[in-house]
């Protein structure tokens, strides 16, 4: 009882390294947090618990003989709280990975087989090079060839289209066949005797007009007698729009001489703004529709910009029965995951079915179904009208057997209704696979967003490894200052794309838009280009600009978002206070815990680890269990309240967890696992972590020793206070009997003391010669 006080706090230690000492973790004023520390690996002269285990022979904890030696693991009720949640968090995660992966692989299978995309684009592709190869010869075969790519200016138009165009498409390929007509459009505009602003000196040096693209067009054309039958090429079709026919079906020489003729007639001119030409293929071994779009802008500075565009479009869906089978497949997994998520949402909230959506893993989950629900309606819902569109297809039919140029008289007007029938069912065609296409871009969109959503899926299953939990966290943790990153970059990389475009969008094509010269900056960005385009425009400010970019983005914002992202790391790492399990070793217990369960002993009927965990959190905010349950631990020590709430924490016996419902073997098992996942944080803790708990526990021990000297003063006080009362008593008697025989030794008036012979000591009375031995006592 007299040791020093440093040998009696470093038995305390040692004594408590082994029993494994529990110290909460999180934020004080934290409700129900209690977040168990495990015990440290070393005591103050470097033994291992092995070597603490034999020579703690002056511990409390060995020396009592009814001390279990589940007790002597030293798990306590928060310990095995925290251990039940995380690993039920774990467990929960990890269910969610095999409905996952089987609902990704069915996903993945059947988009496969449904797109196919490389056969369409490789019908697409080659409409595509044969419009941009074909070409013709102006000044004969000797003279230069003029592709699509070599068409400049107005007059290059008409004969590219009578030379180049109609040729290929009489012979497009052997695979595929063209569907009725070409559409050729054009907009024009309204011609106007004066620009817009033009001083009166300029419009006498330019007095030619102007052909702007706003106002109303009218009829135009040659000037035909009142009993011919007016051109439609040359009658508006809607507002502004012109529209002629190229009907490929005709002989090569009607098409082309109706080509010349609208040529010689001026019907592209000045006036014209922009010209689309557009038609259908059908690839009928493949089955696969693509529609061209061929554009020529004619800018009003005097170029012709053509670009061109071919969309594919599957005619059939399903090319094999296991196609039907797949969707099915997909469908019954799909609906599981509802039922999954509707029961992890309402059945299995217990009491926190709002709290439950401050978790993103939950929105991603409702997104996922939302946005699968939708696919699955829509894509069927496509498939129906998809084949109506292809009977449609079907149902065109040849065109009429006359053209207008080529009917008699007497059928002219019969040939100009049949051909306008025939060309409305076309328009409808064609404006039907553009709905189809719109349709089809969206499901595709939708598609490829469920794609990004299941990868958060995955995310979520991920969940239940520890170390890539960290990971997730990390992603998640640094959340806000990505969103803050990219709006600064967002900032900085459009004013570098706006300095790109005033220094450079004038004789580089890259750089001539916004649009383009924000693509262009991407390219910047990721290293992508040629510096020499932009030196050979402007040296000096190419430098000072791509420098500038070069300072500020690529070394300074990018490190700085890798730095934060390293720091959040370690931040999470810090509060989790341990790298977590790797996956071998959890793959391996895994494999234990199912032989265990095959097991004579883990067969035995026992409690599950959810009810007793519900047994034991029972006055535990459930917000913070289900922060337990996804491994989202502060095992940081803030405050006192951690230290004086572990001290409130009891010990877990074997009998304690038999009496509710555990059976004897399950229950020391469970008691060891813990036991050894506490040992595990403490190896696996850094160091200054370590020094940390540590000192707290250092703390902790000097307090419960100052305590204890406490009580045993206050004792001793105690008595020594009873002693000092028993002594002032004492005191106050002998006073008191002192007095009296003060009293008793002096004589009263009238007596007086004599000897006698023999030398005692008498008294006499001198009025009445009384003599006494004593006084009277009426006189004492």
């Amino acid at each position: 009882s007299r040791r020093p006080l440093g040998r009696a706090c470093a038995s305390v230690a040692m004594e408590e390294n082994e029993r494994g000492m529990a110290l909460p973790d999180g934020a004080t004023g934290d409700g129900g947090r209690r977040v168990a520390f495990a015990p440290d690996t070393t005591n103050n002269d470097g033994q291992t618990p092995a070597a603490m285990k034999s020579s703690r022979s002056f511990t409390s904890v060995t020396q009592d003989p009814g001390v279990t030696e589940s007790a002597q693991l030293g798990v306590t009720i928060a310990q095995l709280e925290e251990y039940l949640a995380i690993h039920d968090g774990l467990r929960t995660s990890c269910q969610t990975l095999p409905l996952t992966l089987v609902l990704w692989i069915l996903y993945v299978t059947s988009t496969f087989y449904h797109l196919q995309a490389y056969s369409s684009f490789q019908s697409a592709d080659s409409i595509r090079e044969g419009i941009e190869a074909c070409s013709y010869f102006p000044d004969g075969i000797l003279g230069p060839e003029v592709r699509l790519a070599d068409i400049h200016e107005i007059a290059d138009i008409m004969p590219w289209i009578q030379g180049a165009l109609v040729p290929h498409m009489k012979d497009p390929g052997e695979m595929q066949t063209l569907l009725g007509s070409i559409r050729v459009e054009q907009s024009r505009g309204t011609p106007v005797e004066r620009c817009d602003g033009l001083n009166d000196a300029m419009h006498d040096f330019y007095s030619s007009g102007c052909f702007p693209a706003d106002g109303v067009a009218s009829a135009y054309g040659p000037r035909r007698e009142r009993y011919e039958l007016q051109d439609p090429a040359f009658q508006p079709v809607k507002a502004n729009i012109f529209q002629m026919w190229l009907e490929i079906g005709r002989p090569l020489e009607v098409v082309q001489e109706r080509v010349n003729l609208l040529a010689r007639e001026g019907w592209v001119d000045l006036n014209t703004q922009d010209i689309t030409i557009d038609g259908l293929f059908l690839n009928l071994e493949a089955h696969i529709y693509s529609r061209f779009v061929l554009k020529l802008e004619l800018h009003r500075e005097g170029l012709v910009e053509p670009s061109l565009l071919v969309t594919p479009l599957r005619g059939e869906v399903f090319n094999h029965w296991s196609q039907v089978f797949l969707d099915v497949l997909f469908a019954a997994v799909f609906v599981v995951l509802l039922y999954s998520v509707v029961a992890t949402l309402i059945l299995e909230s217990k009491g926190l079915f709002w709290s439950n959506f401050q978790d993103p893993f939950v929105w991603l989950d409702l997104s996922l179904v939302l946005v699968g629900g939708v696919v699955v309606v829509v894509f069927y819902y496509f498939v129906y009208w998809l084949n109506q569109f292809s009977d449609e297809v079907f149902a065109l039919g040849d065109m009429p057997p006359y053209s207008i140029a080529e009917a008699p008289a007497e059928r002219k007007v019969q040939a100009g209704v049949e051909n306008a029938e025939y060309q409305a069912r076309l328009v409808g065609i064609l404006d039907w696979f553009e709905w189809y296409i719109m349709v089809t871009n969206w499901v595709r969109f939708a598609s490829a967003f469920f794609a990004m959503l299941t990868i958060g899926r995955f995310l979520r299953g991920f969940r239940g490894q520890p170390r890539l939990s960290v990971l997730t966290q990390t992603i998640l943790f640094s959340t806000n200052f990505i969103v803050h990153f990219f709006l600064l970059l967002a900032f900085i990389f459009a004013n570098f794309a706006l300095c790109g475009y005033l220094l450079f969008g004038e004789q580089l094509e890259g750089w001539k838009t916004p649009g383009r010269a924000f693509g262009r900056m991407l390219l910047v960005l990721f290293q992508h280009f040629d510096y020499n385009e932009f030196h050979s425009v402007a040296p000096v400010s190419a430098g000072l600009w791509f420098s500038a970019f070069f300072i500020l983005v690529t070394l300074l914002l990018v490190k700085i978002l890798t730095a934060a992202i390293v720091f959040n790391y370690m931040e999470v790492r810090s509060r989790l206070g341990e790298p977590g399990m790797g996956l071998q070793k959890q793959v391996w217990q895994t494999v234990n815990e199912i032989m265990w369960g095959r097991s004579f002993d883990g067969s035995q009927k026992s409690i599950p680890y959810d009810d007793l965990l519900a047994v034991l959190s029972a006055d535990t905010d459930p917000a913070y269990l289900r922060r337990l349950r996804n491994l989202q631990v502060d095992r940081r020590l803030k405050g006192r309240s951690d230290l004086h709430r572990v001290e409130r924490s009891k010990e877990v016996t074997a009998d304690f967890l038999v009496s509710r419902g555990c059976d004897r073997a399950t229950a020391e098992r469970l008691l060891q696992q813990c036991a050894d996942w506490n040992y595990s944080l403490s190896t696996t803790a850094s160091p200054s972590r370590r020094i940390l708990i540590l000192l707290a526990r250092q703390i902790n021990f000097m307090k419960a020793e100052a305590e204890h000297l406490t009580s045993r003063l206050e004792r001793k006080f105690g008595r020594s206070e009873k002693l000092i009362d028993r002594v002032d008593l004492k005191h106050a008697k002998t006073m008191a009997l002192a007095r009296r025989i003060r009293r008793a030794q002096q004589l009263p008036p009238g007596w007086t003391a004599h000897k006698d012979a023999e030398g005692r000591r008498f008294l006499r009375q001198t009025e009445t010669g009384l003599t006494s031995w004593t006084l009277p006592k009426h006189l004492m």
